[in-house]
């Protein structure tokens, strides 16, 4: 399985070269899974001089069952200690993507016709992987992950069923792309935050009054992600009333609405820790974080065009200072003939006018979700009609030039409260050439 160093640095590399990837890179010297553990840059906190206990052979991997060389830090001064649960050659997350292993490989097919790629991860039918019985095939199974990891084929980069005729990782990349959680522009460090205090959860902490509990909320860590996504509401609400009485005020609180928030913060601990890893790795549907991003994946919605014909060119955002417009054409010159191609620094995005409708479409279809130049992810879509522009236009000036609120589009705003005659959107001198002045 072992491939030459040179080889894994090839695919090393034409991976990280594709849209959205970004992947872990070990440390000059240092072994992966010997010396430095496989961890991503949020689970290694913000800190870049982080101090690291190192444990050999000290803990057990969740999933293989072999010792394997275990790793403790602290990714922050208010987060908690982190510790690798799995040994170095086991993939819970794709690191080029950030994404779930089971995401990754239902996306790109991977694992097709009843056969395992190198990196041992992926779905079918929802049903769980048939995995090695018997302790030496085991043994020999594991060896081999190890083997690949050693060689740098195993974190994702690598071509899934080798001689069996299957797609690369990358042969979908688009999707994984627009679904990256390395889109971010800050890292999500709500994943190092301290434990929820179960106990405060059951209104029972004795240690809260006096400041000595380290969990949340009562050490004054007042962000829970475990009902971010699915309860907002709650969460505004327990947010503001800790904020107001505290962490010893709100536990003892027994009214119906903090009754209701403490059950859903219970229901979010509830299942075993473990099983949860294996269904992780197995790609299951016990895995909801998986099957949040394949549902995501399945509602991306296309780029409709615009009703009015007339409309031939595309709106690219998210432009960075070293975009050229010679880079925009680039990109977009294999679709049809470019009429002009409009750069607007100041609000970092351009207009790409084609002088064909099919043009634009066909451009549209092609790079929307899927747009990089130069190492940056752009927006894409298309741009407005004449007609809707200017009645924007017209609304912005009426309001700006008269206080008054901008009306909606068909109805007639007034000068103010002291009268007057009234001013129509359509009044706007630069797009209809009328003076709002004179009446």
């Amino acid at each position: 399985m072992a491939s030459s160093s040179g080889g894994a640095a090839a695919t090393a590399a034409a991976a990280a070269a594709r849209p959205g990837a970004q992947l872990a890179q070990t440390p000059d010297g240092l072994t992966l899974g010997e010396d430095f553990p496989y961890v991503c840059e949020v689970c290694l906190g913000p800190n870049p001089y982080v101090r690291m206990l190192k444990m050999p052979n000290s803990r057990e991997c969740k999933i293989s069952g072999r010792p394997y060389t275990a790793f403790r830090w602290k990714p922050g001064s208010e987060a908690r200690y982190k510790e690798t649960i799995v040994a170095a050659e086991v993939c819970l997350m794709d690191m080029e993507y950030n994404l779930p292993v089971a995401v990754r490989d239902q996306l790109t097919g991977a694992g097709k016709g009843g056969e395992r790629g190198v990196g041992g991860e992926w779905l079918v039918a929802a049903a769980s992987v048939q995995m090695p019985g018997s302790d030496v095939n085991k043994e020999f199974y594991w060896e081999n992950q190890r083997q690949s990891l050693a060689a740098g084929t195993l974190q994702g980069y690598q071509e899934l069923n080798a001689g069996g005729g299957a797609a690369s990782v990358g042969a979908n990349f688009e999707k994984l792309a627009a679904l990256s959680r390395n889109n971010s522009h800050t890292p999500y460090y709500d994943r190092n935050l301290p434990k929820l205090c179960s106990f405060w959860a059951r209104q029972t902490c004795n240690r809260v009054a006096n400041g000595s509990c380290p969990y949340r909320p009562c050490c004054g860590v007042f962000r829970f992600p475990e009902l971010a996504s699915t309860q907002p509401e709650l969460l505004s609400t327990l947010v503001r009333k800790l904020h107001a009485e505290g962490a010893l005020g709100c536990m003892r609180d027994t009214s119906d609405e903090m009754e209701e928030i403490r059950e859903a913060l219970r229901d979010s601990q509830r299942g075993s820790r473990n099983e949860a890893i294996r269904n992780r790795y197995h790609g299951t549907e016990g895995d909801k974080l998986a099957a949040k991003y394949l549902d995501k994946a399945q509602s991306m919605a296309a780029l409709t065009p615009p009703e009015d014909q007339g409309v031939v060119a595309l709106w690219v955002g998210g432009l960075t200072a070293d975009i050229t417009q010679q880079d925009l054409r680039d990109a977009f010159y294999a679709y049809g003939e470019i009429a002009a191609v409009r750069m607007k620094p100041e609000r970092r995005c351009a207009l790409i006018e084609y002088t064909l409708r099919k043009s634009a479409e066909e451009a549209a279809t092609a790079l929307h979700r899927r747009l990089a130049i130069k190492g940056a992810r752009l927006k894409l879509w298309w741009a407005k009609s004449q007609q809707a522009a200017d009645n924007a236009d017209a609304r912005k000036y009426v309001s700006q030039a008269y206080g008054a609120p901008v009306p909606p589009p068909g109805e007639v705003a007034a000068f103010g409260a002291a009268g007057g005659a009234s001013l129509y959107p359509s009044m706007n001198p630069s797009a209809m050439g009328a003076r709002p002045d004179a009446r």
